[in-house]
């Protein structure tokens, strides 16, 4: 199973609709306000480019805040209009976003719309939506003070007598010929682990370059989880299994969620595996938990920048496909929701976060919709889209060879079978560091950097005590997000400062340190018939970016810190 490949279903269209309780419950809904954006966007580049006067110097969150966040007078003036109205507010710590929270009843009645509830069995929730996607129609007090409306809201609840959950058995492994297997030596890790076939994480860190960079003491990692858990357990086993030290966690809730999500799958058990194994020293680990609806994504960002101390290294591993979110498949709620992420990430980097978001498991289409495109949040042009390669290593671990992840003649995609993704954005414009690339178009490129994502061999997770394989950009996201945050590790304990937004590093370190990355030129990510594949090419191509990092040369080539 590839974990990436869980298309999630918004609380809208994915869920049973249920009958309006007779008694009003209280909710909330997200109110961007007024803020500087265009400026908050302009500093989160020059911190990320190297030879800016302001490169690598971050900000607190409070003075991210009171810089590009919303005014104190806009933030007053929001509060008595809400208040007036009959809601409370709360302004988030960013400044970007506030909680407007009332009855569903007092929702209907100011804004003129009529609100459903949505129960989904995935996480026991209720979902409170909008009746035909309908714009809250904004009161003349409120116009001139908000952006963005989210006019969504989960939350914790019992699961209903009548509920029931949908399934299906999986089709049969379609194999055309013998799939690739480990070559190299397996290094570290139990006999559970290696009987799955997988690489040892201390063989690609050897193939990389990344054990140049130490074990990543000191470093940390954010790790989105949408409606998944990592429980305690599995965590511990792992760590035993491999020798790590004892890993401090921390679980961030999202509004409206009563207890964490616990029960344990790929996605998150693969995040956090992926990530101590490329940092085996790494201090913390925090999972930020969001509800399956991608409108409310923004929140775990927000949990994130508003932790007690920034985390190294943001991990997203879920995708939509661009067009149900910001296209005409999407809402009101979910075109919303984007842009608030996109302000959350740039608020993420200027305070010395570097985020990663997968590319996808689903070639050149849209995350397995019928026609090109894009996975989102990695086409936001304000983090690292991470796309897949398969690895091939020699005995010794050395890097012998590297292709385009696509695992579809070994495997069906009805079974998990996939390839990495690529294209380009319809909706976000050609970003500062791609200008000069040799894509057609003027649109974002994705991906932007990419790493080992193959089933063949993939890697070792384990749930519930069994160990398995799995693979996906599920997991070469989290491999970078490690690798990355080792290296801003090792930059703090230099003195320096951490690596923040990565981008404008990346794209100019392939013409100013020549070596820096594993150009990837063989391959392709075709998926689906009648959707024309991308091809890796020596350079950027739109199948593996810009390639695979070489961090050990990229470590020794990083431009120094403004001061």
């Amino acid at each position: 199973m590839l974990a990436a490949a869980l298309v999630l279903a918004c609380l809208a269209s994915g869920s049973a609709a249920a009958a309006r309780p007779s008694r009003s419950p209280r909710i909330t809904y997200y109110f961007g306000l007024k803020r500087p954006e265009a400026e908050a966007r302009t500093a989160f580049a020059a911190v990320g480019r190297p030879g800016s006067p302001t490169y690598r110097r971050f900000l607190t969150v409070a003075q991210a805040g009171r810089g590009y966040g919303a005014s104190t007078a806009t933030i007053a003036a929001f509060r008595r209009a809400t208040r007036r109205l009959g809601f409370s507010a709360s302004v988030d710590r960013s400044r970007v976003f506030a909680r407007v929270s009332g009855t569903v009843t007092r929702f209907e009645r100011v804004f003129h719309v009529r609100i459903r509830t949505a129960f989904d069995n995935d996480v026991l929730a209720n979902g409170y939506i909008v009746a035909g996607d309908r714009p809250l129609r904004l009161p003349p007090g409120l116009r001139p003070l908000v952006r963005e409306v989210v006019a969504s809201y989960s939350h914790s609840t019992r699961l209903p007598p009548a509920a029931a959950s949908a399934g299906g058995a999986p089709a049969g492994v379609a194999v055309t010929r013998i799939p690739p297997a480990n070559a190299g030596r397996w290094t570290g890790g139990c006999a559970a682990a290696r009987a799955t076939g997988a690489y040892a994480f201390a063989q690609v860190r050897t193939a990389y370059g990344i054990d140049a960079l130490g074990a990543g003491a000191g470093g940390s990692v954010a790790i989105l989880n949408a409606g998944e858990g990592s429980p305690a357990q599995d965590v511990a086993e792992a760590g035993r299994c491999f020798g790590l030290g004892k890993l401090r966690t921390r679980t961030l809730l999202t509004d409206g969620q009563a207890h964490a999500f616990g029960r344990g799958s790929f996605e998150p058990q693969e995040d956090i595996a992926l990530v101590r194994g490329m940092a085996p020293a790494l201090g913390s680990a925090t999972f930020a938990q969001v509800w399956l609806a991608s409108e409310l994504w923004f929140l775990g960002a927000a949990e994130v920048l508003a932790a007690p101390r920034p985390p190294d290294a943001l991990s997203i591993s879920y995708g939509e496909c661009e067009a149900d979110i910001r296209g005409r498949g999407g809402t009101h709620a979910t075109r919303a929701g984007a842009d608030l992420m996109d302000s959350l990430l740039v608020r993420l980097g200027l305070v010395g976060v570097s985020s990663f978001a997968s590319a996808g498991d689903f070639g050149s289409t849209c995350n397995g919709r019928p026609f090109p495109g894009v996975a989102w949040p990695a086409s936001s042009p304000y983090l690292t889209a991470v796309g897949g390669t398969r690895l091939t290593v020699d005995r010794a671990n050395g890097r012998v060879d590297e292709v385009v992840w696509n695992d579809l003649p070994w495997m069906a995609a009805g079974d998990g079978g996939g390839a990495g993704g690529g294209g380009l954005s319809r909706f976000s414009r050609r970003p500062w560091y791609q200008q000069g690339l040799r894509v057609a178009g003027s649109r974002r490129a994705a991906p932007d950097i990419s790493a080992h994502a193959s089933m063949y061999p993939g890697w070792p997770v384990v749930i519930d005590h069994n160990w398995v394989e799995d693979a996906g950009t599920s997991s070469s996201t989290p491999l970078l997000a490690g690798a990355f945050a080792s290296l801003s590790a090792d930059q703090r304990a230099a003195g320096r400062p951490p690596l923040g937004p990565l981008n404008g590093l990346l794209y100019a370190r392939r013409t100013r340190a020549l070596g820096t990355f594993f150009d990837v030129v063989s391959g392709a990510n075709g998926y689906q018939r009648g959707i024309p594949a991308f091809r890796a090419a020596p350079g950027y191509d739109l199948a593996s970016g810009l390639g695979v990092p070489r961090f050990d040369r990229l470590a020794a080539s990083l431009p120094s810190p403004a001061r």
